[in-house]
């Protein structure tokens, strides 16, 4: 490529040969991670599919290499040193790219999104034991190996590489700007079969996904939407007494009919109260992570959708939430929960939600308890503080919310003999863990009993959302929008009401007029809210959205279920009661014309409330 003189101010030593040591590992490392995850996600591959999977790698990783030389090869003096070392920073962070991607979707299934990186950014404090929890052995080496591919090989054999090396032609370098360019233009390409989230180079998933949510939402879709939420309140029913209010929200529990067969009940406290309670047929979470799920069951609307954790900002939701309606009706409020209150700022959420109480892990006394996970402490833990809390306010009506955090991942609860219900290690730790949280609710039962109060009490006994664990590639909840991420368990328990089944898919958006009509108040607003599940109305589809914008949505309606993936891949058509474990999709079966109102439904829905969110913080 050049002669071998020594180094001058335009050429550092060995410079070609160290360019080339540096640069081609980018397609080696990005190829390689590649196909350890088609061997985890997709076994079994026939060859033709393993080429698409990794030719986005494969033109990413050659297109890299060509840019860098050709750029340093028409530099000159200072610049092609300054391009030299800028190519190594850069290397360094598409390097840390593909590792982070990939560790990522090791673990969830879904890509990393620039969004994410962001979050982590701003928030590191709050992330920081999250992430290490999560470094292995494998990810600690292949940051390692990146490290010593940038800074140490290019040194160590740039040298002999420069050796092989002849000075090119016009035309050579001509075809390489040609070459660079085209190979950069074919890595964004993947085939129409193939999630392009899974087959795009990781830096090119990066880059697409975000002009892809930027394309996702037409604006001729939405609708003007003034919230007025100050013209929202409850009124006391003549006639009626008025009855305390429990809500109940259990991390990551998924509902049981989600589950593959066990050896044993995983429930069976929420199967015996089954019968007792005012049950939909199907439950579903809003948006399957749990701060955002939080707001949707006390505040009746969707939540922010967004990564920013803006639920936590003082005046930052359109609507009045139940802590508040209820206090203004003189009930005390209370919210308990076992994780630490640091994650996600969640005393700032529970304020903005209305509480006037609030206790976390932090300031609960852990001796005699055990580590859940790395968010907090197994759930009994709270059942001491708030046996307190309710003995100091029984002379007057309330309303106690609390969540759990047994259910959240690692699942790593310490102190309990694990039940084998299922062979699969990672499936099994969590089922012990929702078995746990099912204990927990007969524990909450039994103390209100005790303490003389279940019979004034409403309780609503639900999920945040579920847990992927693989059914359809997708780990852990943020993304999975299929039944193991959005079906939740969804009880009404009112000791003065027979049970009853409620037919077909219910929204957590209708928790808030549920617990308000049980409680004895009628809702009044100017505002549109889901009917309550004692109107005996019927339900408004169900809608739901994933964590990361315009990755994925889902409408569920009578017995279907439309999965809209925003041009990753396909979209997915369901009918639920024919296949509840989404095995079947009858997309390439259903009317065209029809999948797209349902598509278009859910996009609207979305852009309403992002501009219903934007209009009331810009009033």
């Amino acid at each position: 490529m050049t002669d071998r003189a020594q180094p001058t101010a335009s050429r550092p030593r060995h410079m070609w040969g160290r360019l080339l040591v540096l640069l081609v590992p980018v397609t080696i490392l990005g190829v390689w991670l590649k196909l350890v995850r088609i061997r985890a996600f997709y076994p079994g591959s026939s060859l033709f599919d393993v080429a698409a999977k990794t030719s986005s790698d494969l033109a990413f990783g050659l297109a890299w290499l060509l840019l860098w030389l050709v750029a340093c090869q028409l530099a000159r003096g200072a610049l092609r040193v300054v391009l030299f070392y800028l190519a190594h920073v850069a290397t360094l962070v598409v390097n840390l790219v593909i590792v982070v991607n990939h560790e990522y979707m090791m673990r969830t299934g879904g890509p990393v999104t620039w969004d994410y990186f962001v979050t982590v950014f701003e928030q590191f404090g709050e992330y920081a034991e999250v992430l290490a929890t999560q470094a292995t052995a494998e990810s600690t080496a292949l940051l390692i190996g990146v490290a010593i591919g940038v800074f140490v090989m290019p040194l160590l054999v740039g040298w002999a590489v420069e050796r092989l090396l002849r000075r090119p032609g016009r035309w050579t370098r001509r075809l390489a700007v040609v070459g660079a360019v085209a190979l950069l233009a074919t890595s964004v390409w993947s085939a129409p079969t193939v999630s392009a989230a899974f087959a795009l180079a990781s830096p090119v998933q990066i880059a697409m996904g975000e002009v892809r949510e930027a394309l996702a939402y037409p604006e001729s879709l939405a609708d003007d939407v003034n919230p007025q939420p100050e013209e929202t309140r409850i009124v006391p029913r003549e006639g009626e007494r008025q009855k305390n209010v429990v809500v109940i929200t259990l991390e990551s529990h998924r509902a049981t009919s989600t589950l593959p067969d066990t050896g044993q009940p995983v429930t069976p406290v929420l199967d015996a109260l089954a019968d007792s309670s005012i049950m939909p047929e199907r439950g579903y979470s809003v948006l399957p992570h749990t701060s955002k799920a939080l707001t949707a069951v006390y505040c009746g609307i969707a939540p922010p959708l967004d990564m920013l954790n803006s639920e936590a900002d003082s005046g930052s939701l359109p609507a009045r939430c139940l802590p508040e309606l209820f206090a203004e009706q003189g009930y005390a409020t209370g919210f308990f929960q076992t994780a630490t209150e640091r994650f996600e700022r969640r005393r700032g959420t529970a304020a903005n939600l209305g509480f006037d109480d609030f206790m976390a892990v932090d300031t609960m006394n852990t001796l005699g308890y055990h580590k859940a996970n790395y968010f907090g402490y197994e759930d009994d833990i709270m059942l001491p503080p708030q046996r307190t809390w309710l003995k100091q306010h029984r002379d007057q009506p309330f309303l106690l919310g609390m969540l759990t955090v047994t259910g959240h991942h690692d699942y790593v609860l310490k102190g309990y003999e694990p039940i084998d219900f299922v062979d699969d290690p990672l499936l099994n730790r969590y089922l012990n863990a929702i078995h746990y949280q099912d204990r927990f609710v007969g524990k909450v039962l039994d103390m209100f009993k005790e303490l003389g109060l279940y019979d004034d009490t409403v309780f609503v006994i639900t999920g945040d959302h579920g847990e992927g664990f693989g059914e359809h590639r997708v780990y852990q909840h943020d993304n999975t929008i299929y039944e193991e991420g959005l079906r939740i368990p969804y009880l009404v328990i009112d000791p003065s009401r027979a049970g009853r089944l409620i037919n077909g898919p219910v929204s957590q958006l209708a928790v808030l007029p549920t617990m308000v009509d049980a409680a004895g108040f009628d809702l009044v607003s100017v505002d549109e809210y889901y009917p309550s599940l004692l109107s005996g109305e019927p339900q408004p589809p169900a809608l739901a959205t994933c964590y990361a914008r315009g990755r994925c949505a889902a409408t569920m309606e009578g017995d279907m279920k439309v999965i809209h993936h925003f041009g990753d891949r396909r979209d997915e058509v369901y009918n639920l009661v024919e296949d509840p474990h989404e095995l079947n999709d009858l997309a390439a079966q259903t009317d065209g014309a029809w999948l797209r109102e349902q598509v278009d439904k859910t996009l609207a829905w979305y852009l309403n409330w992002e501009h219903r969110y934007q209009a009331y913080r810009d009033s």
